[in-house]
C-alpha cells in the first residue's frame, strides 16, 4: 500500500496571488483570536504570555545579519463584571467588531467558557463569517487616518 493511497487527493486549481485584503483581515483576526486564546491559557497556569516576534538585523559594524527577538505584551480582549460575568469583544486593530445585531461584546459565563468559544470562533473567522464586520471595521480605521500634505490622491 502506498503513502499516497491514505491522502486525500484533489485537484488544487490555481494558487492564490497578489494582496487580498479579505485574507490579510482574516488572518490577522484569526492570529489576534490565537494569541487570545494563549493568553488565558497562561493566566490559567499562573503566567504571563508575551507575542515574540523574531527578525533579522544587519549588524552595520560587521556587516553581519543577526536574528534578534522582539517581545511585545498582549492585552486581553476581555473583562469579568462585577457579577462575574466574562465580558469578550472582537478587535480589529482599535476597532470592536459588530459581532451581531450591532452589538459588539459577547458575554459568557466563565473565562473556562471563553477558552471552548475561541477555537471554533477562529475557525468562523477564517471561513468568512465576519468579513462583513471586518469591512466595517477596516473602513472605520481607515477613516481616521488623514493624507500627508502633498500625497497624491
Amino acid at each position: 500500500m502506498s503513502v499516497l493511497d491514505k491522502l486525500k487527493v484533489i485537484d488544487g486549481g490555481e494558487r492564490q496571488r497578489g494582496y487580498d485584503p479579505v485574507r490579510v483581515r482574516r488572518r490577522k483576526l484569526a492570529e489576534g483570536l490565537a494569541d487570545q486564546l494563549k493568553l488565558l491559557e497562561a493566566q490559567a497556569d499562573g503566567g504571563t504570555y508575551q507575542k515574540v516576534s523574531v527578525r533579522r538585523q544587519r549588524d552595520l559594524e560587521s556587516d553581519e545579519l543577526r536574528t534578534t527577538e522582539d517581545r511585545r505584551a498582549v492585552s486581553p480582549w476581555w473583562w469579568v463584571n462585577d457579577e462575574g460575568l466574562v465580558h469578550f469583544a472582537l478587535r480589529y486593530g482599535s476597532a470592536r467588531l459588530k459581532v451581531k445585531g450591532g452589538q459588539d461584546t459577547l458575554v459568557l459565563s466563565t473565562l473556562g467558557d471563553l477558552r471552548q468559544l475561541l477555537p471554533p470562533l477562529r475557525q468562523e473567522v477564517l471561513a468568512g463569517s465576519l468579513d462583513a464586520a471586518l469591512a466595517e471595521a477596516a473602513s472605520g480605521l481607515q477613516a481616521r487616518f488623514t493624507p500627508r500634505k502633498g500625497a497624491k490622491s
